[in-house]
């Protein structure tokens, strides 16, 4: 909507909030730079395949393990999905998508606050490759301590890039998944699936309603949870939320989605990341 009280916490301990960026005003800076660069250097020469690096334009290195030159690239909005685990380059594991029972992450590819050298990474493989990747301190969790990772670590990390999936791609599987019949889809895919049978007219334009609902993520993952009145048809709600409920008539419940241009779109909205699908399972009220 347009303004929810989200109470969601994004909990992701070991990447949210760990800064790409480097301390401009910091001296020590440049200096590190320059030794990060060294420190992967001579690690690779300990490295089966480190002839074989490449050095990217933005300071990280790369080497390729197994290639997949079949496989998809990942493009703007969609949800790439990797496994990866982080090192220091002593060896000590510092990062790891095991977490909460989960192996692997997905995020949405250049619209995430992730550490840059994923933003980056993630272009320079294919689904089904496996990469290393060197990255210094300004592309990993920057010039300050951070958890388990000590401030200017240059961090190797090994990335299994399992699959991308459009915004389409990804209410498909969601459709699929819960196993929905009966779906009503527009072409800019606005989904609405009835879940009882209601007579009457819809509600259109210019009507004043209350809804009770519950929106979610495609994970599942709640962000609100609330009763709430509206008049259809102003912009007092997101365009998909709003769309969905003029084709729905009163005391019909539905549980509708939509992508994110019909949502929060590239910048997302609190804990809503950009280029996020969302569900809503409604109820209009009679009232």
């Amino acid at each position: 909507m347009k303004r929810i009280n989200l109470s969601l916490v994004i909990v992701f301990a070991l990447l949210i909030g760990l800064s790409g960026c480097m301390d401009k005003d910091n001296t020590d800076d440049t200096a590190k730079v320059k030794e990060n660069e060294v420190a992967i250097e001579n690690y690779l020469k300990t490295d089966s395949l480190g002839s074989k690096a490449i050095r990217d334009s933005s300071g990280l290195y790369y080497i390729t393990r197994v290639a997949n030159p079949n496989g998809q690239l990942a493009k703007r909005g969609d949800a790439a999905t990797i496994k990866y685990t982080g090192y220091l380059l002593d060896g000590t594991k510092v990062i790891s998508s095991t977490v909460d029972s989960k192996t692997t992450f997905t995020f949405p590819v250049e619209g995430y606050l992730f550490w840059g050298g994923i933003e980056r990474g993630i272009f320079l493989m294919k689904t089904g490759e496996k990469t290393t990747f060197f990255l210094p301190f300004y592309l990993a969790s920057g010039n300050v301590d951070k958890v388990n990772i000590p401030a200017y670590s240059p961090i190797r990390l090994e990335v299994e890039f399992i699959k991308t999936r459009t915004e389409p791609q990804q209410i498909d599987d969601f459709i699929a998944a819960k196993g929905y019949k009966n779906v009503e889809r527009t072409s800019d895919n606005l989904v609405v699936i009835r879940t009882n049978t209601v007579t009457g007219d819809t509600l259109g334009s210019g009507k004043s309603v209350s809804v009770k609902y519950v929106g979610r993520t495609l994970d599942d993952t709640k962000f609100d949870e609330r009763t709430s009145s509206f008049t259809t048809g102003t912009a007092g709600t997101i365009p998909g939320f709003d769309r969905a409920l003029r084709k729905l008539r009163r005391t019909e419940k539905a549980i509708i989605i939509f992508p994110s241009a019909l949502g929060y779109g590239k910048n997302g909205n609190n804990a809503i990341l950009p280029y996020a699908p969302l569900q809503f399972e409604v109820e209009v009220l009679n009232n």
